[in-house]
Parts: structure tokens; C-alpha cells; sequence
């Protein structure tokens, strides 16, 4: 696949975390996390430790289970209480946990890479979702553009450096087009939505919920998505580096809360979409919706999923999104997710 062609500004992650960590919204009682007491193991006798935790308004089962105060409980198992931070989108993630300011999140592909980059110390954990349909690029209702063939020459909405920028020069080379073909709107999610709205572009390249919320809701149309070209975009549970080796008791833990959270949506599927639609203010259509295209998950980080990070970590270098290579294997940690599903299985 020949995608270097594009022109492109450079855009390296230090960029994108002082651009972006105005959207962060630190907790007034937000800390660092504090280490045990090395006189005793005992949970009594040790200093309780705070784990700061990373949440965005939206339908996922870590939200859920902030509102179910699982982690509140299952951590007080260890002495440990929990700070919500939240941080609007990955890069001012990362910059939280750079200033250790953030313990544990869920982010999506892309940004990990441009953390890697930027040599953020943090740990690759878990997998948190393995959606195809969760990035698809959109026409307005009744448009006469029916391929993706038939977008040469066309303004198509799009955030740089996004799982949906990767995916829409992927759709547009499997239809046989070149990069220069098309004419990508640099856009944030909002200011492509009310273009996209107004007619000012032609086609939308987005993920969840403003998918399903511009399905559902306004009626576009889904001219192709992740599926038609087996291209997943995962989500991924991270930590930071010097917690997850400090507490791993704790990285486990979240971890678990996760899985059971999963488990509890599945079956009580009804109760958890009242839950994300009173929280995110989604009609339950729209969040039906994220659900099935999203696929929540929990699971260790397989070599598939390794490979897709570094066909992506290659393709924002040819972008020129990032500046030099990484081998996204080396923020891999299984270690974590492997001792909540034996500890589950354990019914520990």
C-alpha cells in the first residue's frame, strides 16, 4: 500500500499534549500515587494509596463501572481509593500520565503509537475493544455518492493522526485511488459534524458516538466502514509505568473490575444501556448502536493486535505523523490480564 505520497504537516505527540491539555480536567484531589509501607504487608498497616483513573463521558463498560462504584470497592480490598480524572481524547491522557497525574486509562490505537514516540513510560495492558465498525466513513442522507470509488475530487471531513484518518486512506486504496485524489478536511470531531451537517464536505471520516449518533439520529449513511477492509481499530487499557511495577496488585485489580463489568453488561443489557444513555444523554438507539460497533472486550494483547499497531505505527510515519519508527511489542504487559482472568476463573 503506497500512502507517503500525502502531504501532511508533521504532527508529533508533544504537540498534540500542549494543544491539548487545556481539555483536561484534573480532579481537585487529584495525587500522586503513594507506595506501600515496606515495615508490613498487612493491608492495615499500609499507607493507602490513591489510583488515579482516567474517564471520558461515553458508553463503555469503565464508565459503567464508575457508576456502579465497583473499582470504589473492589480497591478498598487493598487499602487503595480511587480519583476520577477526566481527560478529554488520548493525548492529554498521556500527559497526565507523563506528569504522574494519571495511573490507569483506556485509549485508543493511535495515540499509544505517538506515546511511544515520545517515549512516555507507560504499559500496554489490555485490549478494550476489537470494533471493525467502529470507524466508518459517512455521506449525508440521500447523497448521490454510493462508492467510495466516487469520492475523487470530493472534501472529506477528518481528524489527523486519528484511527479514522487511518482507516479512510486505507478504504481509498483498496478502491484504487491515491491520496491526492481526495481533499481531507482537517477537522475536530465538532467542527466536522456541523460541516458535514451543512453540506460544506462531501463525506465524513469518524468513530464512535458521533457514528451512531449521525446514523441514528440525522440519518447519514454508512458508505464504508473497518469491515469492508478487515481493518480493526482497538482500544487499549494502559498504566503507568512506575505504578503498574509499584501496585501491580492494583493494575490486576482494575483489570478485574473491568472483565466482571463486561460480564455484567452482557447480561443485564437492558440496565446497562439505561445507565450509558442517562450518562452520555445518547438516546438508547444510539447506544445500542456504539455497543454493537464498538465490541467492548478485555483481553491480553495478542500478537495480531501487535501487528496492527505496527502496520499503524508505519503508516503515520509515512504521514509523517510521527517522526521516527517504533516496536509498539515493547509497551506490550500481559502480565496483568492474564492474573485477573486466573483470578476470575478463581473466583478470586
Amino acid at each position: 500500500m503506497k500512502l507517503s505520497k500525502i502531504a501532511v504537516p508533521a504532527l508529533t505527540l508533544s504537540l498534540l499534549l500542549v494543544l491539548s491539555a487545556c481539555g483536561s480536567k484534573p480532579s481537585p484531589t487529584a495525587s500522586s500515587s503513594s507506595a506501600p509501607s515496606p515495615s508490613s504487608s498487612s493491608p492495615a498497616s499500609q499507607k493507602e494509596v490513591v489510583v488515579n483513573i482516567g474517564v471520558q463521558h461515553a458508553v463503555a463498560p469503565l464508565v459503567l463501572a464508575q457508576q456502579k462504584k465497583w473499582f470504589e470497592e473492589e480497591f478498598a480490598k487493598h487499602n487503595a481509593k480511587v480519583n476520577w480524572l477526566e481527560v478529554q481524547g488520548g493525548p492529554p491522557q498521556f500527559d497526565a500520565i507523563l506528569t504522574n497525574r494519571l495511573d490507569l486509562a483506556v485509549t485508543g490505537n493511535t495515540p499509544v503509537i505517538t506515546a511511544q514516540m515520545a517515549d512516555i513510560p507507560f504499559k500496554e495492558i489490555a485490549v478494550g475493544s476489537t470494533g471493525s465498525k467502529n470507524n466508518a466513513l459517512l455521506v449525508q442522507k440521500g447523497s448521490p455518492i454510493k462508492s467510495v470509488e466516487q469520492l475523487k475530487g470530493k472534501k472529506i471531513a477528518v481528524a489527523k493522526a486519528t484511527s479514522g484518518y487511518d482507516m479512510l486512506f486505507r478504504l481509498i486504496d483498496k478502491a484504487g485511488l491515491k491520496p491526492g485524489d481526495i481533499q481531507p478536511i482537517q477537522l475536530t470531531a465538532d467542527d466536522a459534524k456541523a460541516a458535514f451537517i451543512s453540506g460544506s464536505v462531501d463525506a465524513w471520516a469518524i468513530g464512535e458516538p458521533y457514528l451512531s449518533t449521525s446514523v441514528v439520529n440525522d440519518g447519514a449513511t454508512v458508505l464504508a466502514d473497518g469491515s469492508n477492509i478487515n481493518y480493526i481499530s482497538p482500544a487499549f487499557h494502559v498504566a503507568r509505568t512506575k505504578f503498574a511495577e509499584e501496585h501491580p496488585e492494583l493494575v490486576t485489580a482494575y483489570l478485574k473490575v473491568l472483565e466482571k463489568t463486561l460480564q455484567w453488561q452482557n447480561q443485564n443489557f437492558d440496565e446497562a444501556v439505561k445507565i450509558y444513555s442517562e450518562g452520555t444523554k445518547l438516546n438508547a438507539d444510539v447506544v445500542k448502536s456504539v455497543i454493537k460497533n464498538v465490541s467492548f472486550a478485555t483481553l491480553p494483547v495478542s500478537d495480531d493486535f501487535v501487528k496492527g499497531q505496527q502496520e499503524l505505527a508505519q503508516f503515520l510515519l509515512n504521514e509523517k505523523a510521527i517522526n521516527k519508527l517504533v516496536d509498539p511489542s515493547k509497551v506490550v504487559d500481559n502480565t496483568y490480564m492474564k492474573q485477573a482472568l486466573e483470578d476470575i476463573k478463581n473466583n478470586k
